[in-house]
């Protein structure tokens, strides 16, 4: 008789195709040949040299012994992992509340929260050319408002884009003589021709 040869589990995840097991099966018929055929002191002239069957025995149980291990080990791994799983899904609502309390204490951005291991929120920076690109929004947005009436005003919503504002000069100054002559009428301020320079006789009065 031989030393006892361990069993054999199943695969330790039960989902991939069972090589490791297979492999130990291997090794257990191989054993099982040795000790159908053999005899303990039997030995064998092998590359690494000479052993006997019950030391080739002994080695390949030792092999399969260590796989039955691992998979042991993985096992409890896999039920270490599950239970770790659990409490994190326990614990992270809790963190999450203190959070929102601490937040509401000192503020999304307070550097206080870095204590409790929480980022404190960046603050947003604007750059000189979005600042400006609102200031030039805001005019006119202000200036095409300013040409409506009191109930056109409320129906103008959303933002104005593409609004070019320039800047209204004085042009010169019309004479109302000229004005009069280019509308082709005589207004009230017109002067009146006298009779010589049209040519008649000046009016009698009786």
């Amino acid at each position: 008789m031989g030393p006892a040869t361990p069993s054999v589990t199943g695969v330790a995840n039960g989902s991939n195709s069972g090589t490791k097991v297979d492999l130990q099966t291997s090794y257990l018929a191989l054993i099982a040949g040795l000790l159908a055929y053999y005899q303990p002191d039997d030995e064998f002239l092998l590359e690494a040299g000479v052993m006997t069957r019950n030391e080739l025995i002994a080695s390949f149980q030792t092999f399969v012994a260590s796989a039955e291990t691992t998979k042991t080990s993985y096992l409890a791994w896999r039920a270490d992992v599950q239970s770790e799983r659990n409490a994190e899904q326990a614990v992270a609502p809790q963190r999450a509340g203190v959070k929102s309390i601490l937040v509401g204490r000192f503020g999304k951005s307070g550097t206080q929260l870095a204590t409790f291991g929480f980022d404190p929120a960046k603050a947003a920076v604007k750059s000189t050319a979005s600042k400006t690109a609102a200031v030039a929004k805001a005019k006119a947005t202000r200036a095409a408002r300013g040409t409506k009436g009191s109930v056109q005003k409320q129906q103008v919503t959303g933002n104005v884009t593409g609004v070019v504002i320039t800047p209204m000069t004085a042009g010169p100054a019309v004479p109302a003589a000229t004005a009069n002559e280019a509308s082709g009428g005589s207004g009230a301020g017109a002067p009146v021709a006298s009779p010589a320079a049209t040519g008649g006789t000046p009016p009698t009065h009786s």
